[in-house]
């Protein structure tokens, strides 16, 4: 991280309207090392597209970072518009998010579907197939995708709390929190630990523990996911 605050640093004091520098010092901002500084981000994007407006990562992390604070509609566009700049001309798979949290199960079937499809390896589509077949009460299907997932992400937290989830969410309260206890131990993940925490939260909101729940869900808040619109509806 501190090679590549240094490099972004540097790019700019080269060139402060250099587009692809705003963008990485955007990418900077918005994680964990920064703990997700979505209002400074947004502006280095903004600023970056008024720079050049054919980026289509820029596009795509406005709509990531959007969607995460609830601004589910305005996300929705930022990954449209990002769309002709795509070699294929394709809107990212990330806009995914926005149809899981906005409760559009078809849209987001399809969109996992392909995506799997286009990249069998990527570890996201692993991740949000069995959560779309738990809102949808699809448990059959959720179980096997879980297994799945969890064949092929072991230790991975955002599984692990997943799976918890599942087990509250079928009276299995024992494993639901050994679930917690496990992906809480486990300090590597390929997403953002505020996704772990909101399941956190799950669980024990489900376990009917619900003190303990809204101190999941505040850090997961605090944390860089504040997406309100998802947590109303959330089943």
């Amino acid at each position: 991280m501190e090679k590549a605050e240094f490099h972004c640093r540097r790019a700019l004091e080269l060139d402060s309207d250099l587009a692809e520098g705003h963008v990485a010092s955007a990418f900077l901002l918005w994680g964990p090392s920064k703990n997700f500084r979505h209002l400074e981000a947004i502006a280095e994007l903004k600023l970056a597209l008024a720079l050049q407006n054919n980026q289509p990562h820029a596009y795509n992390r406005l709509g990531t970072i959007l969607a995460h604070i609830g601004l589910l509609d305005h996300a929705r566009a930022m990954y449209q518009r990002g769309r002709p700049f795509h070699p294929r001309k394709a809107v990212s798979h990330s806009i995914v998010q926005v149809y899981v949290w906005n409760l559009e199960y078809d849209l987001a079937r399809e969109e996992i579907q392909a995506w799997r499809a286009e990249n069998p390896g990527n570890k996201y589509p692993v991740y949000y197939a069995p959560q779309l077949a738990m809102m949808t009460g699809d448990w059959k299907e959720a179980r096997i995708l879980l297994d799945e997932a969890v064949q092929l992400l072991p230790e991975e937290p955002l599984i692990v709390s997943l799976q918890g989830v599942f087990y509250a969410s079928t009276g299995k309260g024992g494993k639901a929190l050994d679930c917690l206890t496990q992906a809480c131990a486990s300090p590597k993940s390929f997403g953002h630990a505020h996704h772990s925490y909101y399941q956190f939260a799950c669980i024990l909101a489900l376990l009917e523990r619900r003190e303990a729940a809204f101190e999941w869900l505040e850090r997961s808040v605090g944390n860089g996911f504040a997406c309100w619109p998802f947590f109303l509806k959330d089943p």
